[in-house]
């Protein structure tokens, strides 16, 4: 895609991540147009605008969209792009950044935006869904939605930051929720378990990151579902403190299943569901699957992420 003929339009979250997304706006549009690229930037005031924002570039005339945000800014516009001809792209303004990170866009501002005015190199990446919503990154039920949820209380006391959300962490681990009583279908195959904590990841950089074993299954386009073994909140603890310290290759803690799809049966009829960082409630059975290579993606030629060029 030549840099003359590309059309751009760029939806920024104004409440995700730091302060500072009105001049974040300005520095892209005075980016792109000194790169002799045709862009048009949108501050979305509300999160809930998001996903009517995306649905409106998807149907419009630009050749990428591109989400400023944080994981949850970006999954909900890419909702919005999935299926269609247009090509996606980021602009890294969240907490931690995962999603760039995993398909190698630089963290800094201008070196994303040059990615979006030079880079040709388009990639397809695989994601997940759950209950016919998309996720980038993760979706989990039990434990990481109560450190969710306490993490925004913590970021509205606070401000946001890296080291506020492992404060979430934390508070959450002194009085962690109850078990749940899983009856899952993994690929067909029936499993029963009492778990804290069910983790899917499809981003194998996230996971790689936290040394958590089983992201090959993803690089072999499946799932990766992790299930907590039963444990007390000091083994929580130290789970969790191992993990932050020294990664999880080798823990006994964690069951990894890889699979296509999954159905997750709660006894409850709704279940909070965290996907790349928010949280929702829906409907038992929960009914994930792998989508592959379902996204293209504005990336650089060598981002380990890259899945298919184009």
């Amino acid at each position: 895609m030549d840099r003359a003929e590309r059309r751009v339009e760029v939806i920024i979250n104004a409440r995700s991540g730091a302060p500072g997304k009105a001049e974040a706006a300005e520095r892209a549009a005075q980016y792109l147009a000194s790169r002799g690229v045709d862009a048009r930037v949108h501050l979305v005031r509300s999160p809930e605008a998001l996903p009517a924002a995306a649905a409106r570039a998807a149907e419009g005339d630009a050749d990428i969209i591109v989400a400023g945000g944080g994981d949850g800014t970006i999954a909900a516009v890419a909702s919005g792009v999935i299926d269609t001809p247009k090509v996606f792209g980021v602009l890294p303004l969240g907490t931690f950044n995962y999603f760039a990170r995993r398909i190698g866009v630089p963290l800094d501002l201008d070196g994303a935006l040059e990615v979006i005015a030079s880079t040709t190199t388009i990639s397809t990446i695989s994601v997940g869904e759950v209950n016919g919503r998309m996720f980038l990154n993760n979706s989990s039920i039990g434990l990481y939605p109560a450190v969710l949820k306490q993490r925004e209380e913590t970021y509205r006391r606070f401000g946001r930051s890296q080291v506020v959300a492992y404060m979430s962490v934390a508070r959450v681990m002194v009085r962690p929720p109850g078990f749940l009583n899983l009856e899952l279908t993994a690929d067909g195959q029936p499993i029963a378990r009492r778990t804290p904590l069910l983790f899917v990841g499809v981003n194998p950089h996230q996971l790689a990151t936290f040394g958590i074993p089983g992201y090959e299954c993803v690089d072999d386009g499946r799932l990766a579902a992790y299930i907590a073994r039963p444990m007390s909140p000091m083994q929580l603890w130290r789970l969790g403190v191992r993990g932050f310290l020294r990664g999880l290759h080798g823990t006994s803690e964690l069951e990894v299943i890889c699979a296509r799809e999954l159905l997750v049966g709660v006894k409850r009829q709704r279940v909070r569901v965290a996907m790349d960082g928010e949280v929702m409630r829906l409907r038992s059975p929960l009914r994930y699957r792998i989508r592959a290579d379902a996204l293209r993606v504005l990336a650089p030629a060598a981002a380990a992420g890259a899945d298919e060029p184009e």
